[in-house]
């Protein structure tokens, strides 16, 4: 029997680069009909016509729709986790570390902000335990890759970095997520000022000369 983690994953990989161009129309086009529509009202009936795509391509590559949607998000998140981690990478050691942290955080809500569609996605689909697993997924990307940071490995011990490194991504993901999902922007910058005052200061006890580490 399968499982809905088995819903939620692709039928298959496309290996040439034809089916690799179509399934990325779906997924475009699926986006497209996020920005448009609520999540209860799109098909997949739909999303092949909005990706000039016959109804049989979908379900080629897709077992239904949530798997579509969830492959959706882990697109989105993969490619925002990428650019933060390039900018952490860029940033540490030249800038600052407290204002680093600032322009990856302001860097990774924009990126998220930027794509069509996924705030309907998060607010619809990315709250349910389905779901959980991607979310996981993209945690553990952003922080393994913070974890292999010199800036931090510097200072944080070997035993914990990956620890601490978890432990900080994890903590500001539901605030980044409530950021995304308020309508206020004002009340959005101000959830960001937060999540960076926690970030920054869960980091400082190991990133300051004086900050207490933990035992």
């Amino acid at each position: 029997m399968s499982n809905k983690r088995d819903q939620l994953s692709p039928r298959r990989k496309p290996s040439q680069e034809r089916s690799r161009d179509r399934v990325e129309r779906i997924l475009d086009a699926t986006a497209e009909l996020l920005a448009e529509l609520p999540v209860d009202k799109i098909t997949t009936a739909a999303i092949a016509e909005k990706a000039g795509v016959p109804i049989g391509s979908v379900y080629q590559y897709f077992p239904n729709k949530l798997a579509v949607l969830a492959q959706l998000a882990r697109r989105v998140m993969e490619k925002v986790d990428l650019q933060t981690a390039s900018l952490i990478t860029e940033d540490f050691g030249v800038l600052p570390w407290d204002q680093a942290i600032d322009r990856a955080i302001d860097a990774t809500m924009q990126g998220y902000a930027e794509q069509p569609g996924y705030v309907q996605l998060l607010l619809s689909i990315r709250p349910t335990p389905e779901f959980g697993a991607i979310t996981d997924e993209s945690n553990e990307r952003v922080a393994a890759m913070l974890a292999l940071h010199p800036a931090l490995q510097s200072v944080i011990p070997p035993d914990r970095i990956g620890l601490v490194t978890r432990s900080a991504i994890r903590a500001v993901n539901s605030l980044q997520d409530w950021a995304l999902s308020v309508d206020d922007p004002g009340i959005a910058n101000e959830i960001i000022s937060e999540m960076k005052t926690l970030l920054k200061g869960y980091l400082a006890v190991y990133m300051e000369p004086n900050g207490r580490r933990a035992e």
